[in-house]
C-alpha cells in the first residue's frame, strides 16, 4: 500500500513539473515550435500511460513501479536543470535590456609639466580653462566636486572649445585647463604632443543622468531589422564617454538568412545628429551617445535603424574567448604592429587578443583605416558564424553573462529567441555579405569639436552613400 502511494506521489509531483515545463517552453517561446510540440506530444503520452498505470491499473509490478518512479524522477531532475539555466539566460537577457544608461566623464585638472603648481591646493586663486561653450554640464559637475572636497569656488575661463583651452595652457595663458578625458585622443591629433609637454594634477569622475532605454516597436516575427554596432575605443566599463571608432549597420533578413554588414569609416564627415550645421568625423558623434551616432547614420544612409549593439575593447576579448575562439578568412599576411602577431594569408584561428590585434591594426595595412574596417568586418563575420552554432547554445549562460558586463543593447529577448529558433529549426548556412561606405580623404574641413583643428575627414560619394542604401533595402526585402 505504502509503495502504491508513493508510485501515485511521485506521478502527480511529475505531472505538475511536466505542466510548469511546458507553460515555460511555450512562454518563453524556447525552441522552435514544431519541437516544442513533438516533445508536449511524446512526454505527455508516457505521463498519460503512468497516471493510467498509477492510477487505474490494479495490478502492478514492483519492478514495473521502480522503472516508472526512476523515469520520472530522471525527467523531473532534468527539467528542473533545464528551467533553471534557461530562467538564468532568459533574466540576463532582460538585464541587459533594461539596464539604464549612464555616461561617465573623467574630467582632470591639467597642467604643463615644468608648471610649480604640484597639486590642487596650489591652484588658489589662478583662472581654470575650460570648454565651457562644448562641455558645460559636465564642467559644471566637476567644479561641484573641487568645492566639495577643497571646500572653495574655481575661477573659470571660457573658451569655446577644449582646442582652444589647451592651446591657453600650451602657449602660457592660463596655467591650469580644466580637460574631459574623451576629448584628449582628439586634442593629440590637432596640438603635437599634447599629452607628452602636460600632466594631470587630479581627475574626477562625473555622472550624467540615468536614462532608460526607449520602449521601441518591436520588429514583427519575419520581418528584416538594421542593427547598429558601434565599438568605443576604451576599455572596461562601457558607461566610460568615448569616441565611436567602429561603426556598422547589420542588416538582417531572417526569411532569406541574408546578413549584410555595412562599414561606415570612423572619418565619415557628416552632420552630427543629423540635423543642424553641426559637421564632423562619425567617430566624434560617440562623444554624445550612441543616440547621436545613430541619428548621423540614418540620416546619412536615408535608413531606419531598429537597434542597437554597443561594445568595447573588453567585450571582443571576453567574447571571442568564450566562444572558444574565432575562424578568419585573412586576405593579406602582415605583421601587427609591435611584432606581437603575425596574421598569414588564409583562414587563421583566432582567440580574443589575437583578433583584438587583428582588428586594431591599421599602419600595416595597404589602404589603412579602410582596410582596417575591412578587418572588422571579418571579425565580425567570424563571431556571426560562430555564434549561429549549436556549440554556441551550450555555452549561452556564460556569454549572457560576459554580454550582463560588456554590452549595451536594445535588442529583446523575444528576436533574438526567434532568430535562435529558426536557425534551430532550419539548420544550414546564413549568407553574410559585407560592403564599405568609400569616399575621398581631405584636410581642409571644418571639426565641430575642433573647429580650429586641421583633421582629416572622409568625404562620402554621392554614389557610394546611393549604392549602400539601395543595397541594404534590397538585403531585407
Amino acid at each position: 500500500m505504502k509503495k502504491s502511494i508513493f508510485t501515485k506521489t511521485v506521478v502527480i509531483l511529475a505531472t505538475i513539473i511536466n505542466l510548469i515545463f511546458f507553460y515555460f517552453l511555450y512562454k518563453y517561446k524556447i525552441l522552435p515550435h514544431k519541437y516544442r510540440l513533438a516533445i508536449a506530444v511524446t512526454i505527455g503520452i508516457i505521463l498519460c500511460i503512468f497516471l493510467y498505470i498509477g492510477f487505474v491499473r490494479k495490478k502492478n509490478s514492483n519492478v514495473l513501479k521502480a522503472i516508472i518512479i526512476i523515469f520520472l524522477l530522471i525527467l523531473s531532475i532534468g527539467e528542473i536543470t533545464f528551467l533553471s539555466y534557461a530562467n538564468k539566460s532568459i533574466k540576463t537577457v532582460s538585464d541587459i535590456n533594461n539596464k539604464a544608461i549612464q555616461d561617465t566623464n573623467e574630467m582632470s585638472f591639467v597642467v604643463m609639466k615644468d608648471s610649480e603648481i604640484k597639486n590642487l591646493a596650489d591652484i588658489g586663486d589662478k583662472e581654470i580653462a575650460t570648454a565651457g561653450e562644448m562641455d558645460q554640464d559636465n564642467i559644471r559637475k566637476a567644479f561641484s566636486k573641487y568645492k566639495e572636497y577643497h571646500k572653495k569656488d574655481l575661477v573659470e575661463k571660457n573658451f569655446a572649445s577644449y582646442q582652444d583651452s589647451a592651446t591657453a595652457l600650451i602657449e602660457g595663458e592660463s596655467e591650469v585647463m580644466l580637460l574631459n578625458e574623451s576629448f584628449r585622443p582628439i586634442l593629440d591629433e590637432a596640438i603635437e604632443g599634447f599629452s607628452e609637454k602636460t600632466r594631470v594634477l587630479e581627475s574626477v569622475l562625473v555622472k550624467g543622468e540615468e536614462k532608460k532605454k526607449e520602449d521601441k516597436k518591436e520588429v514583427a516575427e519575419d520581418d528584416s531589422f538594421n542593427v547598429f554596432l558601434s565599438g568605443i575605443d576604451t576599455s572596461g566599463s562601457l558607461s566610460n564617454v568615448s569616441r565611436s571608432d567602429v561603426n556598422m549597420v547589420l542588416s538582417v533578413n531572417p526569411t532569406k538568412k541574408k546578413i549584410l554588414i555595412t562599414t561606415i569609416p570612423r572619418d565619415t564627415y557628416l552632420s552630427i545628429g543629423g540635423e543642424g550645421d553641426k559637421y564632423d568625423k562619425l567617430t566624434h558623434a560617440g562623444l554624445y551617445g550612441v543616440d547621436t551616432s545613430i541619428k548621423s547614420v540614418e540620416a546619412l544612409l536615408d535608413i531606419k535603424i531598429d537597434y542597437y549593439g554597443k561594445v568595447n575593447f573588453t567585450t571582443l576579448v571576453e567574447l571571442i574567448n568564450a566562444l572558444g575562439g574565432i575562424t578568419v578568412d585573412n586576405p593579406t599576411a602582415f605583421q601587427s604592429s609591435g611584432g606581437v602577431y603575425y596574421f598569414p594569408q588564409g583562414k587563421i584561428e583566432m582567440d580574443g587578443d589575437m583578433a583584438l590585434a587583428f582588428s586594431r591594426e591599421r599602419y600595416k595595412l595597404e589602404e589603412g583605416d579602410f582596410d582596417r574596417g575591412k578587418n572588422h568586418t571579418r571579425v565580425l563575420t567570424g563571431i556571426i558564424r560562430k555564434m549561429l552554432s549549436t556549440e554556441m547554445l551550450l555555452n549561452f549562460n556564460e556569454i549572457a553573462d560576459i554580454a550582463l558586463e560588456s554590452v549595451n543593447t536594445d535588442v529583446p529577448y523575444e528576436k533574438m529567441i526567434e532568430l535562435v529558433n529558426k536557425q534551430l529549426a532550419d539548420g544550414g548556412e546564413w549568407q553574410i555579405e559585407s560592403e564599405a561606405l568609400k569616399g575621398k580623404g581631405t584636410m581642409d574641413l571644418d571639426s565641430y569639436l575642433m573647429p580650429n583643428a586641421s583633421l582629416y575627414m572622409m568625404v562620402p560619394s554621392k554614389d557610394s552613400i546611393e549604392n549602400i542604401h539601395n543595397n541594404i533595402e534590397e538585403n531585407n526585402k
